[in-house]
Formats: C-alpha cells, structure tokens, sequence
C-alpha cells in the first residue's frame, strides 16, 4: 500500500471513530446520557467490565462514537507483561471488543502510556476512584479521562460535557484532592 492510501485509511478511521465531544451539541450530549441511562450500561459499569476482562491498570477512558454507536473505550496497561489493551463497551448492550499491543519499555520508558499507568500504580489511585469521589454533577457526561504528568503534578482530568458547556476537572492522584480551576466552563 502507498503512502496516499495509507493516509486515507488511516484518516478514514478517524472520521468513523470520534470522540462524541468533537463538535457536540446539546442534542448529541441529552441522547447519549439517554442512551446510557437506557441500557444502565453507565462508564461505572463498563470500568468493572474492563477491568474484569484483562489485567492491568485503566488509565484512559474515552465516550466514542463509531458508526453512530456509542461506546465506552478503555486503555488498559498491563505492566508485568508490557501489554497495552485497548477495550471497548458499547453502550446499548455491553458487548465487549478487546485488542491488545505489545510495550517493551524495561525500567526507563517515555512512553506515555506506560507512565501514566506506572503514575497510577506508584499512587496507588485508580479511574475508578476518580469517578466514585467525583460523580457527574446534574446532567453531565464524562468525555474523556486520562492521566497528565506535568509540571511535577499527576493528575486524572475529567472532562465532563453538561448544559453549561465543558468543564475539566483535575484531581491529583497522589493525594484524591481536586485542583482548583481557573474557569468551571469553556465553550
């Protein structure tokens, strides 16, 4: 294959998969937190599933939507076995896809995959911990969640999407207390 079709596969791929917050709207947020509540298949829920399913330590988390289905999309590290799992839930029926992707990093890696999980591990904090101590407040979505390492600072972001906007929100791994923020709402 050529570079010019590699690049329209790969491009194809993107457009398929997005992230339900990419050019949101009220409409998509209110049928997406109907879908969910529909099918009690909430990111709560499916986290247990993942992380019932392969080993390892859940550092990202991502809402999609692919072909105008939504699902729960997990990364997962498994750092005894340098194994990163991609896992994704769909959210009308629970339905489990797994793929799975071999890490070699030994003791001194910059992948950041690797150290946000290895963040995760050394904090003893984890995903789920976040979204129990930090529920959606009213009618928000969790977007996205991942692990940040900056400034000296780990971190999970929640980007939650609700009726007033966007809001990120920040919570140190290393001690569970929420940074403060700057501005509750971006739009």
């Amino acid at each position: 294959m050529n570079r010019i079709s590699i690049a329209i596969a790969t491009l194809a791929g993107a457009v398929v998969a997005a992230p339900l917050l990419a050019g949101s709207d009220h409409e998509e947020v209110a049928v997406a937190l109907y879908a969910i509540g529909r099918s009690g298949i909430t990111v709560e829920k499916a986290l247990a599933q993942a992380e019932a399913a392969v080993p390892g330590i859940a550092y990202e988390y991502e809402l999609e939507d692919d072909d105008e289905q939504l699902y729960h999309e997990f990364k997962i590290m498994d750092l005894a076995n340098e194994t990163r799992h991609k896992l994704r839930i769909a959210v009308k029926d629970g339905a489990l896809e797994k793929e799975q992707e071999a890490r070699s990093c030994g003791v001194v890696c910059r992948d950041d995959d690797v150290l946000a999980a290895r963040a995760l591990k050394e904090s003893g904090y984890s995903l789920g911990k976040a979204l129990a101590d930090n529920p959606p407040t009213g009618q928000q979505l969790l977007e996205e969640a991942e692990v940040e390492l900056k400034r000296g600072v780990r971190y999970i972001k929640l980007e939650w999407v609700g009726p007033d906007g966007e809001r990120d929100q920040l919570i140190d791994i290393d001690s569970g207390q929420t940074i403060p923020s700057l501005s509750s709402a971006v739009d």
